[in-house]
C-alpha cells in the first residue's frame, strides 16, 4: 500500500471507531483530544499527499519531517485517547502499528 493509501487507511479506521463516541456529548478536555484526533488524521493524509507531489528532494525532505512530527503527535493522541477509554488496547496498538509503518514508508 502506498502511504498515501496508508495514510487515507488510518483515517477512515480512525473515523470508525469514532462513529460510536457522541463526541459533542463529552466533557470539554475528552472532546478536544477526539477532536484533536481527527483533526490530526485529515492534516496527515494532506501532509503525505504533498511529500508525494514534492518537486524536490530537498522539499520532500522538509514535508516528510513535517509528517513525521504529525504521526507522533498522532500517535500520542490515539494513546490519550486510550487512556481515556475511548479506544481499547488492541485498537491502539493497531494504530500505532499503522502510523509506525506509514512513517517507515515516508523515510525510505
Amino acid at each position: 500500500m502506498s502511504p498515501p493509501e496508508q495514510a487515507r487507511a488510518l483515517q477512515m479506521q480512525l473515523a470508525t471507531l469514532l462513529s460510536a463516541v457522541d463526541i459533542e456529548a463529552l466533557p470539554a478536555a475528552p472532546r478536544e483530544t477526539l477532536t484533536q484526533l481527527k483533526r490530526l488524521a485529515g492534516d496527515l493524509r494532506l501532509d503525505v499527499r504533498d511529500f508525494m507531489l514534492a518537486d524536490s528532494k530537498a522539499e520532500q525532505t522538509r514535508l516528510g519531517t513535517e509528517a513525521a512530527a504529525r504521526l507522533k503527535q498522532l500517535e500520542k493522541t490515539i494513546a490519550k485517547a486510550g487512556e481515556l477509554g475511548h479506544f481499547g488496547a488492541a485498537d491502539v496498538a493497531h494504530l500505532t502499528a499503522v502510523s509506525q509503518q506509514l512513517l517507515a514508508d515516508l523515510q525510505e
